[in-house]
């Protein structure tokens, strides 16, 4: 097994987009995997009793809008690169819909949800006199919500760049490798993310 994944590492640093397929299911393995340890952790530690301040209208529906977008850009790229390798029809149609969204959203989010999740900041009590209200996240999602910001404009960016006629086909190529794993890294930052907000909604962190 660890000669397996020693070799697809190897392939992975020489031959980025052909490894691509092979790490692929690795990866949303290894996801779940670290979720399903993280929850054991969380519950072993039992529930908290911490004070949060509630989403609004807005941040409800900027936070809905990101995970609509991102999860058909995930299952329509790792469908079709899954099953056949490649994406192309409906597939690729339903995929540059997501990604319109998603270039839509992102910003938005960056404005909607960047001041609670600076590190360190602390929130100011809901009303004076009020007891002080807890962060609304933890670690975990913090660093999965910049992670997706990061991941995502690398996601866009190359997407913007390869429809621009000023790179050859080595570029084309290495612009299309940065999408694909820029693209994986946001997804799983996604579902990190996703999950850790279903964890505080149980209060569990």
């Amino acid at each position: 097994m660890f000669a397996e994944l020693n070799t697809l590492f190897a392939d992975t640093a020489v031959h980025a987009g052909a490894a691509f397929v092979k790490v692929l299911p690795w990866v949303l393995v290894a996801t779940l995997v670290l979720m399903v340890l993280h929850l054991l952790l969380a519950i072993k530690g039992g529930r908290t009793t911490e004070p949060k301040s509630r989403w609004n209208l807005w941040e409800k529906l900027v936070y809905l809008g990101t995970v609509a977008s991102v999860t058909t850009l995930g299952f329509t790229s790792f469908y079709g690169m899954i099953t056949t390798g490649s994406l192309g029809g409906w597939l690729l149609f339903f995929h540059m819909f997501g990604a319109g969204l998603f270039t839509c959203v992102l910003p938005v989010l960056a404005l909607t949800w960047g001041d609670v999740n600076v590190f360190g900041a602390t929130p100011a009590p809901a009303r004076p006199g009020a007891e002080p209200l807890a962060p609304r996240f933890f670690w975990l999602p913090k660093l999965m919500f910049w992670t997706v910001l990061v991941a995502g404009f690398l996601v866009t960016m190359t997407m913007l760049l390869s429809m621009l006629p000023v790179f050859g086909t080595d570029g084309l190529h290495l612009l299309l490798d940065v999408h694909r794993w820029a693209g994986l890294v946001a997804v799983v930052a996604a579902i990190l993310h996703l999950y850790s907000v279903v964890l505080q909604t149980i209060k569990l962190r």
